[in-house]
C-alpha cells in the first residue's frame, strides 16, 4: 500500500484472494478431514436476555463469530450481522436463542465485506430503510438488488459523521466475492468507531500486515480492538486471509489498545481448528507474553461489555 487514496479501480492490487486450485485442494482435503471434531460442546455461550438490554446503554453485545451490537451513547451500531443457523453447508455451533427482531431498533449497520459470514439478505429484508448502512465502495448494487436505498459508500479512509458518532473505513488484508461473477466487485476493509474521546477499531476479516502500526500514527491509542482469531488453519490456505491468534496479539502490539476483544471464532467451524482453539491459544500467548489480564476481553458467545468503562458482565436469562 503507497498511500491512503486508494480507489475501486485499484482493488485487485490489494486482494489476497486464493486461487481456484487452492479453494478446491482445500475443499477436497476439508471433506475428508470432515469428521476430525464431531462436538464443539465445549464453546462457552450464555443465553441472553434482550428484554434487559433494551433498558441499557453503553455496551457491546457479541452475537458471535464477527456480529457485535454496539451501544455508544444511545447510539446502536451493528456489525457484520449474521443470524442464521447455517451457513450454505456450515450449521451454527449452537443456534441463537433469539432473533434480530429482538434487538431493534438499531441506528447503523456496518459491513466489513461482502462475504456471507458477514452480511445476510435476510437480515436485509427485516430491517430494510430503517437504519443507515455504511458499506464498502462497490456493494451498492447488492444493496439495490435487495430494496436498500438508505446507504452510504466508502472508500479506503474516508470518513462519515451523524448522531454525533464518526465512522472511518480502514483497509484490511482480504478479498471480496459474493457470487460466482463479482470476485473483488466491491471493497473490504475495518471500521473505526468514534465518539467523543472514545474510540473502537473493528479489524474486519484480514491478515496480519503493516496497517496496524499504521493505524496507531493515523489515529492514535484505541480503547478497544475487536481483532479475529479465528478461520486460520490450515495455515498455507488463509495466512494472508485471516489472522491465527498469534498474528492477532501481535496486531494487538502494533496497535497498543487498551483493550482486545477477540471475535471471529465460537460460531462457525470455518476452519480446520476445533471452535474453542483460537481463544485457547490466545490465552496462553498472553500468560506467556505476561500482559496484563484486563486488557483481554473475554466474552462467551451472547456475553455483554459494559461501556465505558469496560467491566465485563453477562446478561443472561
Amino acid at each position: 500500500m503507497s498511500d491512503e487514496n486508494v480507489h475501486r479501480k485499484d482493488f485487485r492490487d490489494f486482494s489476497v484472494a486464493p486461487r481456484f486450485i487452492d479453494v478446491l485442494r482445500w475443499r477436497l482435503k476439508s471433506g475428508l478431514e470432515r469428521n476430525t471434531y464431531k462436538t464443539d460442546d465445549d464453546v462457552p455461550y450464555v443465553d441472553v436476555d434482550t428484554v434487559s438490554l433494551k433498558g441499557r446503554n453503553d455496551y457491546i453485545l457479541w452475537v458471535g463469530h464477527s456480529t457485535l451490537l454496539l451501544d455508544i451513547g444511545g447510539v446502536k451500531i451493528l456489525i457484520d450481522p449474521v443470524f442464521s443457523d447455517r451457513l450454505l453447508t456450515v450449521r451454527r455451533i449452537r443456534n441463537l436463542s433469539y432473533s434480530l427482531r429482538d434487538i431493534m431498533p438499531v441506528d447503523f449497520v456496518l459491513i466489513s465485506h461482502n462475504h456471507i459470514d458477514h452480511i445476510e439478505t435476510d437480515v436485509l429484508k427485516i430491517l430494510r430503510n430503517s437504519c443507515r448502512y455504511l458499506i464498502p465502495d462497490g456493494l451498492g448494487y447488492y444493496m439495490r438488488r435487495n430494496n436498500i436505498r438508505n446507504y452510504v459508500l466508502f472508500d479506503w479512509f474516508e470518513s462519515y459523521q451523524e448522531k454525533e458518532t464518526e465512522f472511518v473505513f480502514v483497509p484490511a488484508q482480504h478479498w471480496s466475492q459474493r457470487g460466482i461473477f463479482d470476485r473483488n466487485r466491491s471493497l473490504w476493509g475495518g471500521w473505526i468507531i468514534r465518539r467523543g474521546s472514545f474510540s473502537i477499531y473493528y479489524a474486519g476479516d484480514t491478515g496480519y500486515f503493516n496497517i496496524f502500526s499504521r493505524l496507531k500514527k493515523m489515529y492514535g491509542i484505541f480503547d478497544l480492538s475487536i481483532l479475529p482469531i479465528g478461520a486460520y488453519s490450515p495455515r498455507w490456505f488463509s495466512y494472508k486471509n485471516h489472522m491465527s491468534p498469534y498474528d492477532a496479539f501481535r496486531a494487538f502490539a502494533d496497535l497498543n489498545s487498551k483493550r482486545m476483544l477477540p471475535v471471529h471464532w465460537g460460531a462457525f467451524r470455518l476452519g480446520k481448528e476445533r471452535c474453542s482453539e483460537p481463544i485457547r491459544r490466545l490465552f496462553s500467548l498472553w500468560e506467556k507474553e505476561r500482559i496484563e489480564e484486563e486488557r483481554l476481553v473475554f466474552l462467551p458467545v451472547g456475553g455483554v461489555l459494559s461501556l465505558p468503562g469496560m467491566a465485563e458482565t453477562a446478561v443472561t436469562t
